[in-house]
């Protein structure tokens, strides 16, 4: 989280102040969403798709009517900068792009779907998946992602103390994020889900509270769906 990261993805909240909240969407569907294939910050960068654009239009209207937030910040890979582009219009906020907010790098996976990794590299998927230091062939590790993102937030929220920071990106930095304020490794992030636009919210809390430096407040909300889910 905004604080000191070490090896296990493990975070101390120092630079953050009690009250400073993260709310992080990921972007809308894509064809490759809806076609179920692996999509990161390289390869064809799709964009959203007219279900993709219905959601980024329902995630900020969500946002709007939950009070918004101070702070918009945004990946610069295309489907995210057109979701948060809706976000930043419904909300009155100037949209910031921060690199480093960007999707994970799956190489030579990119675009495929995880039958078609699987027949190309056998084993070497869930191999992968186990693990949260190697990365897949010409790629990027999940600890590398989780790393620059954690930098990202660190920044933010030294600049803007006590802030609501909404931070619109991708599945990976969005699942990290969780990951890091819950203290655990991040090879757990595999076991979680996140919707196109489903919105997670973690908090940093008073020193010495007992439960930890940050609180996960909710998770993949993503009532605002309904049927524009993919």
């Amino acid at each position: 989280m905004a604080g000191t990261v070490d090896g296990t993805g493990t975070a101390d909240g120092a630079g953050a102040a009690a009250g400073t909240t993260f709310l992080l969407a990921r972007h809308g569907a894509t064809e490759h969403t809806e076609q179920g294939r692996l999509s990161g910050c390289t390869g064809a960068n799709p964009p959203l798709s007219e279900v993709g654009r219905e959601q980024a239009r329902r995630l900020a209207a969500a946002l709007r009517a939950a009070g918004g937030a101070d702070v918009l910040a945004c990946s610069p890979v295309l489907r995210a900068r057109q979701t948060a582009e809706e976000v930043a219009a419904a909300l009155g906020l100037t949209l910031r792009v921060e690199d480093d907010l960007r999707e994970i790098d799956f190489g030579d996976w990119e675009g495929l779907t995880p039958a078609e990794v699987d027949r190309r590299w056998p084993g070497a998927q869930p191999a992968w998946r186990r693990q949260s230091e190697q990365p897949p062939p010409g790629g990027e590790s999940v600890q590398a992602v989780g790393d620059r993102v954690a930098r990202v937030r660190e920044r933010l929220a030294a600049e803007h103390p006590g802030a609501r920071l909404l931070l619109v990106s991708h599945m990976y930095p969005v699942k990290l994020t969780v990951v890091d304020a819950l203290g655990v490794p991040r090879v757990v992030m595999h076991r979680m889900h996140v919707d196109p636009t489903g919105v997670a919210e973690v908090r940093a809390l008073p020193a010495g509270d007992p439960r930890g430096p940050w609180l996960v407040v909710r998770h993949n909300d993503a009532a605002h769906l309904r049927d524009a889910r993919p």
